[in-house]
């Protein structure tokens, strides 16, 4: 039988201050600006530090424009991109080039070979920057059609060199591609055309007909676009230029699901988690490693089922674990955690460490000095006064929740050296479950299982939220 381990890396707690309106750019736009970093994040992945360091200091300018990214500081943003941190234990006391060399096998091992072998230090070319991106396939949604003629879509290419660019309509029949053309000068009005066309900045930009050159898709239509990302024009690579494509939560969502997919979650891999996170083993008979894995799936499962945990009774082992199981054994493993401590500036936020899940039964406390005391969530701190103890919740493009506090004049800031306590439950993460999500949040909530008892559980899952559609309103 196969044997999996399983790594458990503790992440801290992760206190990121960022300015909200910057955020809602980023959120807004989807476009990464030279020394902007509008980063997703998904389930259980841990800020890009790499990344954002790399993005201030081409904020800043300077050189950093125009020199030659190394082969060194390329690999190891990659790595992070593609989360190799999953398999680099330990990297932290590894020399520059002893981490180069380990980085690149592991890049070799996931298909990407151009790198082991070479000098560290020599710049990275355009020649290897093109072949890392040239199988990676970015994908966006451009929204709806208008019904209207001429309507125009742009591209997130921020001005870089993009080819194989398609264009998919979904008229309630699934996506079908259409032709592209160089103009509208031959298209009949039912011609499933488009054309690509580049404004003075290289933005590319889709094009649609007027139904008498070129077919309008039917209003309400889901439009989507794919292209391939070759880079700029310059001979160096720079790592600005790193930034602003490695940003692109599309080329680095391609990138991981090419390179390092995270498996699906199934109800085996599922029940072995649980028994090694609650420290199970011991009760697994002696030659429990001869089992066939269904075999084995019956016994986990059976041991689980005395602990409360019913939810593997009799159910498939390779089926896939449903979001509402996932719940019914979070529920009585609510996560309670200091966050921070305040450094009594206004605008402060902090956090949570909610790894990318939907989280509710949030509630904050604020130790000023005598005790924790709970504080108050608000929508604005426009009502809010000196002395009002409100806070904000916020979602990143990731759902990674944060908390706001207030300027002093809207809203109460929290007394210098203030430790903030955080209280929550974790519902399911927001994409598809996978084994990495799953590691990553049984590391923050961990069931005791000598004391474990079985919740009550709420009537039905999702959790009860306020009357909105918004996953952030369960908080």
């Amino acid at each position: 039988m196969k044997k999996i381990i399983y790594f458990f890396v503790f992440l801290g707690a992760i206190l990121f201050t960022i300015n909200i309106s910057l955020a809602d750019i980023c959120r807004v736009k989807r476009e990464t600006q030279e020394g902007i970093a509008c980063l997703e994040r998904g389930p259980c992945e841990p800020v890009n530090s790499l990344l954002l360091e790399a993005a201030k200091k081409c904020k800043e300018g300077g050189p950093v424009k125009y020199i030659p990214v190394t082969r060194l500081s390329f690999v190891d943003i990659l790595s992070q991109v593609l989360r190799l941190d999953r398999e680099l234990p330990g990297m932290d006391n590894l020399t520059d080039i002893d981490r180069y060399n380990m980085e690149s096998g592991i890049l070799s091992d996931k298909g990407i070979d151009i790198f082991s072998g070479k000098n560290a230090l020599d710049p990275l070319t355009r020649d290897e920057f093109a072949s890392v991106l040239k199988d990676i396939t970015a994908e966006e949604s451009l929204g709806y059609s208008s019904g209207l003629g001429n309507q125009v879509f742009d591209l997130a290419n921020d001005g870089l060199v993009i080819y194989d660019a398609k264009f998919y309509v979904d008229e309630g029949k699934d996506f079908e591609e259409w032709e592209r053309k160089q103009n509208f000068e031959q298209s009949l009005p039912g011609s499933r055309h488009y054309v690509i066309k580049l404004d003075s900045y290289g933005e590319a930009r889709v094009v649609l007909g007027d139904d008498e050159k070129g077919k309008i898709p039917v209003v309400g239509s889901k439009l989507k676009a794919s292209y391939k990302i070759f880079g700029k024009e310059e001979e160096f690579v720079t790592e600005c230029e790193v930034v602003q494509v490695l940003s692109n939560p599309a080329i680095a969502g391609s990138l991981r699901k090419e390179h390092n997919p995270s498996r699906v979650l199934t109800r085996a891999n599922f029940a072995d988690l649980l028994i090694r996170t609650m420290h199970l083993e011991r009760e697994l008979s002696e030659d429990y490693y001869k089992l066939s894995e269904k075999e084995l799936y019956l016994l986990e499962s059976g041991i689980l089922s005395k602990k409360g945990i019913n939810i593997f009774t009799e159910s498939d082992p390779a089926g896939l674990l449903t979001r509402e199981e996932l719940a019914k054994v979070l529920y009585d493993c609510p996560v309670e955690k200091v966050v921070g401590v305040s450094d009594g500036k206004p605008f402060q936020s902090f956090e949570l460490d909610n790894a990318g899940f939907v989280i509710y039964d949030l509630d904050v406390f604020v130790d000023e000095g005598a005790r924790y005391e709970k504080w108050n969530k608000n929508d604005s701190l426009i009502k809010s006064s000196s002395t009002s103890r409100d806070y904000l919740v916020k979602l990143d493009s990731g759902s990674y929740t944060s908390i706001y506090f207030g300027d002093g004049a809207k809203g109460k800031i929290p007394a210098i050296n203030s430790p903030v306590k955080v209280r929550y439950r974790l519902y399911a993460p927001v994409s598809m479950l996978t084994e990495d999500d799953i590691i990553c949040m049984l590391g923050r909530c961990q069931p005791v299982a000598e004391t474990y008892i079985p919740p009550p559980l709420p009537p039905d899952f999702p959790p009860p939220s306020d009357g909105f559609e918004d996953p952030a309103t369960h908080t």
